[in-house]
């Protein structure tokens, strides 16, 4: 069936890029990207799209087992080389002599809070990037652990979409996920800053996946009705992005938005070719732009730099994909096999 999922995805990897480019870098030149794109929506359609592909993949393995090495399989070594790689670049950059970063605990740390998704016990390496207006190696990681927990609530949304149907089990997600954000903003003891970072985390997302795979399980009968629900969503959201509902509108906003951009659009865009360069251009972009930034590679001409870093980002994606991300998968793939993939989409 025909299907824009490899270009929606890379499209919102591009935004996450751009946006990042602006905040790191600081530069006046950049910063009207922010106003024109929006890296939460961006990281909130990813779950979308990611609940509507793995309850696919999910519902095609036979069992929970082979599910779950799907899962590792297309999540942890492309996430352990984004490690590898952004300790390598810090070693590279760092201000510290080679030998007292080697001999550093922190750059060890690193490795191992990272390597097990608890990135904000060691965000930075020693001596790198200290100067830059953000510091960190790879701020872009913390969603991998979001999408993890929300893989292994699969199975129990799959249980209760056959118990209680699709759509109330949808529904259900939506309290949960809404009740957890306001709690969160009205907890006394939280700032509004550490309480919107809570509130982003498990089971913030919650409610988009549950979206993305009730569309999975109700395809046939959202799908006629996707590109009305999709407008109705887009005009209540405009109205009330400055009222309180907008909690209420905007999941349903970025579902429906980027669920018609990869099922409803009239042509199909041959991004998939190349392969998914989606989540190595995730994985990898924010050690690069860093990279960019000590090097100086904005200084002169900012957008020519910016130029440069995509092109520098999707070639590493390429790499990524073809010499660390594709060997891994299962030959059931969808990118090794394409009848299979023509008929689940599944990774």
């Amino acid at each position: 069936m025909q299907n824009n999922f490899d270009a929606v995805r890379l499209g919102l990897a591009l935004i996450v890029v751009c946006c990042h480019v602006a905040v790191l870098t600081a530069l006046p030149a950049f910063q009207p990207l922010l106003t024109y794109l929006s890296a939460d929506f961006a990281v909130k359609g990813f779950f979308v799209l990611s609940g509507c592909l793995v309850s696919r993949s999910f519902l095609s393995s036979a069992t929970g087992w082979e599910y779950a090495q799907k899962r590792i399989r297309r999540i942890y070594p492309a996430y352990i080389t984004a490690i590898a790689v952004a300790w390598l670049i810090g070693l590279a950059a760092t201000s510290l002599p080679a030998t007292e970063f080697l001999r550093s605990a922190a750059a060890y740390k690193y490795l191992a809070a990272n390597a097990s998704f608890l990135n904000f016990l060691q965000p930075t390496l020693p001596g790198v990037f200290e100067q830059h207006p953000v510091p960190v190696m790879n701020g872009s990681l913390w969603t991998i652990k979001v999408e993890l927990c929300l893989y292994a609530c699969l199975p129990g949304l799959v249980f209760l979409f056959r118990r209680l149907g699709p759509f109330p089990t949808a529904a259900l997600a939506f309290v949960v996920a809404v009740c957890w954000e306001l709690l969160l903003t009205h907890w006394p003891a939280l700032s509004p800053k550490m309480a919107a970072e809570l509130g982003r985390q498990f089971p913030g997302a919650l409610h988009l996946f549950a979206f993305g795979a009730l569309y999975t399980v109700a395809e046939r009968r959202l799908r006629p009705l996707l590109g009305w629900l999709t407008l109705g969503a887009f005009l209540a959201f405009v109205l009330l992005q400055h009222h309180s509902l907008r909690i209420l509108v905007e999941p349903v906003c970025y579902a429906a938005s980027v669920l018609f951009l990869a099922t409803s659009l009239p042509v199909q865009l041959p991004v998939g070719k190349w392969g998914d360069l989606s989540y190595g251009t995730y994985l990898l972009h924010f050690p690069l732009i860093q990279l960019f930034i000590q090097l100086g590679l904005f200084r002169n001409s900012a957008w020519l730099g910016l130029v440069a870093l995509v092109f520098t980002v999707l070639v590493a994606a390429l790499l990524l994909w073809h010499f660390i991300e594709k060997p891994f998968l299962k030959r059931s793939s969808h990118y090794l096999a394409p009848e299979v993939g023509a008929k689940t989409v599944a990774c």
